[in-house]
């Protein structure tokens, strides 16, 4: 059998990729969370996320450009979208700049759907950085925030106001 790791082991042997094994880890076990959380109002995050960037932007977005910002593959993020649309979340709405090009705009119901999945996350936002404090956490949020807009600037998505 092989011997058991001790956790210090990884910060001993890969010191210099020490932020990128937790925030790697971090958004897997924040996303399980949240996704937790969601089950039980019959929300997923694979459904709300692309509702929840097309909330947080104040111009209008077509498929492609959502795709880009969310990180996937434009043929995935069709079918999550034409879900939404069948059950009245969203529409897709002519670019009259150029016709084969669709905006995607939420509903009223999206909007209320949005509102609904802010508050189950910011619930466990503050269940999960309850130990943290207020200082610390705004500073958390300003550095992931400037990383966040170096590694996508096509992408960026206002900033809290907080």
């Amino acid at each position: 059998m092989g011997r058991e790791q001790n956790p210090s082991d990884f910060h001993n042997h890969f010191q210099d990729m020490n932020l990128t094994f937790h925030v790697m880890r971090l958004a897997i076990l924040w996303r399980a969370q949240l996704d937790r959380a969601l089950r039980p109002e019959g929300m997923t995050l694979a459904a709300m996320r692309p509702m929840a960037y097309l909330m947080l932007r104040t111009a209008p977005m077509n498929q492609k450009d959502l795709a880009a910002c969310m990180g996937l593959d434009s043929s995935a993020l069709v079918r999550i979208l034409d879900s939404l649309e069948a059950d009245g979340l969203l529409f897709r709405q002519s670019d009259p700049q150029d016709r084969r090009s669709k905006f995607i705009v939420l509903t009223t119901a999206g909007r209320k759907k949005c509102q609904q999945f802010h508050h189950i996350a910011a619930q466990v936002e503050a269940e999960l950085t309850s130990f943290i404090k207020t200082g610390q956490k705004t500073e958390v949020a300003s550095v992931l925030a400037t990383m966040e807009a170096r590694l996508s600037p096509h992408c960026v998505l206002p900033s809290d106001p907080s």
